[in-house]
């Protein structure tokens, strides 16, 4: 798999330039957990940790890796590596982080689109769309809104429920699909573009996994919280805020 096939381009290699990285290979963060990375280069993935210097450095949690990091690495033992430098940050999702007042968590990194999962049954809130909408806009990420399970509901209330979103919110586009049927699952790929970055916005039981099934056309539950590279673009699943 060739990087730019999970977002690698030009400008991430003039900043690998700009930062005197050359010597090292560049990879992308793909999953993180206590300190302990997964990092995805044209040559596969790789279990990483960063190095010492990295470490001891940084000033708050922001100054450590986060999924879809572009980092400069080293190979030091079969399929491990050293993370030696993070690049510039293109875009940060982030939130305050739980117990520890004033301290921001970032959830992903380098995004380009957001896709914001809502299921129009009982749960359903045009004021968390907007909450995530608030996301979106502090973080320079491009918002596409998802009414997931059409199924549930006849094409009149369908035509209401879209009406009501659109009167609160402008210039988004508005997606309905259905996990169950596929429906509108072709028409939001028109909106996924190759080499791009996007990630999955919504809450637990809104349907984030079965999207991410039906777009990459593998069962990848498992493979949840990380990057998926398919034919289509690059896909951070399974953030909820």
């Amino acid at each position: 798999m060739k990087p730019e096939h999970f977002g690698y381009n030009d400008k991430i290699e003039q900043l690998r330039i700009q930062h005197n990285l050359l010597g090292f290979e560049i990879g992308r963060v793909i999953s993180e957990h206590k300190e302990r990375y997964m990092v995805k280069t044209e040559r596969g993935e790789f279990e990483a940790e960063i190095i010492g210097n990295l470490r001891y450095t940084a000033n708050t949690r922001e100054d450590f890796p986060a999924i879809g990091d572009w980092v400069a690495i080293s190979e030091y033992d079969d399929n491990k590596v050293l993370i030696h430098a993070i690049l510039p940050r293109k875009t940060i999702i982030k939130r305050q982080a739980v117990g520890k007042k004033g301290e921001n968590q970032i959830i992903a990194t380098n995004i380009d689109f957001a896709l914001i999962v809502q299921a129009i049954d009982r749960d359903f809130n045009i004021n968390r769309i907007e909450r995530y909408l608030t996301i979106c806009n502090a973080s320079n990420v491009k918002p596409i809104i998802i009414l997931n399970k059409i199924d549930l509901i006849n094409d009149t209330d369908l035509t209401k429920l879209i009406s009501e979103v659109q009167k609160r919110v402008k210039q988004v586009p508005i997606i309905a699909i259905s996990n169950t049927s596929k429906k509108g699952i072709e028409r939001l790929k028109e909106h996924i573009v190759k080499g791009k970055t996007y990630c999955l916005l919504g809450s637990s039981g809104v349907g984030k996994s079965s999207l991410l099934n039906n777009l990459s056309g593998k069962q990848l539950i498992g493979y949840f919280g990380s990057f998926c590279a398919t034919h289509f673009g690059v896909i951070v699943p399974g953030i909820s805020v």
